[in-house]
């Protein structure tokens, strides 16, 4: 069982970093970072520069447990974050691609995020349970952390979640 981060911050040493440091001293994780990849912004010509899209979708591919994980920002994930995901629009445009955009049904998906809130924010869940709907992904669960309060226990129940799948 392979667990993919596609991790976005613009704080990389931040509340959502910490989130995920705690979570890889209890399960083995590939961590993406989107703020060190290039990846264009989606076209409706499909026209791209060459970038990392291709690269951070292949691993997708190969892995069995997403999680993404984005500091929640108004309401909603970081534009570098964002961007990637308007970019998968792509997977749908292209004929080529498709078979890619339908080899995401069933994959697991989890989301990891930190806010000055309690609980995780409902438009921010939202967003990532309605793309899971549309590419068929099986959305899991989530683990919020309020800014600096990070709860070891729910790390680790997290981590046994992920575990227990595999």
């Amino acid at each position: 069982m392979k667990s993919l981060v596609i991790f976005s911050s613009a704080n990389p040493k931040g509340n959502t970093a910490k989130l995920i440091e705690h979570l890889a001293t209890n399960i083995d994780l590939e961590i993406i970072n989107l703020d060190q990849c290039k990846i264009s912004p989606y076209r409706y010509d499909n026209q791209y520069e060459a970038d990392d899209f291709y690269r951070i979708f292949e691993k997708i591919l190969e892995s069995d447990n997403l999680i993404f994980a984005s500091p929640t920002y108004w309401y909603s994930v970081t534009a570098p974050m964002k961007a990637f995901f308007d970019r998968m629009t792509e997977l749908t445009d292209k004929v080529e691609l498709k078979p890619k955009a339908r080899a995401l049904a069933y994959k697991r998906a989890f989301i990891l995020t930190t806010s000055g809130r309690n609980q995780i924010c409902p438009i921010f869940e939202t967003f990532f349970v309605e793309i899971c709907k549309y590419f068929k992904m099986e959305y899991r669960s989530s683990l919020h952390a309020k800014q600096d309060e990070i709860n070891l226990q729910e790390i680790s129940q997290f981590a046994s979640s992920l575990k227990s799948l595999g």
